[in-house]
């Protein structure tokens, strides 16, 4: 993969507000950034191109997980990780992060978006990148309100492996509840590849929606 310009901007989005948080426990931020940096540079080197910021809508999340994987390889042994997955949220709660999906809540659950989800699915399925590609299947839902995506293949978990980092890929799970959360959803699941299931089960409903006070009458878990 190339660094480019979409990799730097997704660096200055997300490494500050993830290296405040740890600042703020005595970390030595300046020098945790200048080595994570470098990391960054070479996992972005030595991981395929899955398509680029045009030509695969998941290209983001790879480059998000290859920061974090950065800050906690630049930490050299001395991260936990519940200070990873704090670090994770963090970065995840950039304002500029957090206003991306925001402002989509308005149309996400609509037939469309739906239709445009199912859509976009293929084209990302068909891009380059091998097992750090994901592959998804989107079932359209009973109505706007809901909807399915089966993920069989996640590129984040193949990150894991590559940097021998594989425990840490299911605090990255924190990128699908919270936008899912910002754009106005709830999202629920039994099992995700990082935590060794087929599959990753993801069930989207608008809050609040006749399915999303059925699922919690059920007792599932989010």
């Amino acid at each position: 993969m190339k660094y480019t310009c979409c990799e730097r901007l997704m660096w200055h989005i997300i490494a500050p507000a993830s290296l405040r948080y740890l600042s703020k426990r005595g970390w030595d931020a300046p020098s945790l950034k200048k080595k994570a940096k470098m990391i960054y540079r070479q996992i972005v080197k030595r991981t395929p191109n899955i398509g680029g910021l045009t030509g695969n809508s998941l290209h983001i999340c790879l480059v998000a997980g290859m920061i974090w994987l950065s800050i906690y390889e630049a930490a050299e042994g001395k991260m936990g990780e519940e200070c990873f997955g704090n670090m994770v949220v963090a970065g995840m709660e950039s304002p500029i992060v957090k206003a991306s999906f925001t402002r989509k809540a308005k149309a996400a659950f609509t037939l469309a978006a739906q239709q445009k989800r199912a859509d976009k699915a293929v084209r990302d399925n068909a891009a380059p990148g091998g097992a750090f590609n994901w592959q998804a299947e989107v079932i359209l839902g009973r109505d706007a309100e809901e909807y399915t995506i089966l993920y069989r293949q996640c590129g984040l978990c193949t990150l894991g492996r590559q940097e021998e980092l594989p425990h840490l890929v299911p605090y990255l799970c924190a990128l699908d509840t919270l936008s899912i959360d910002w754009m106005g959803g709830s999202l629920y699941r039994t099992k995700t590849l990082a935590a060794g299931g087929d599959c990753c089960d993801f069930y989207i409903c608008k809050k609040d929606s006749k399915w999303d006070r059925e699922q919690k009458a059920g007792g599932l878990l989010c």
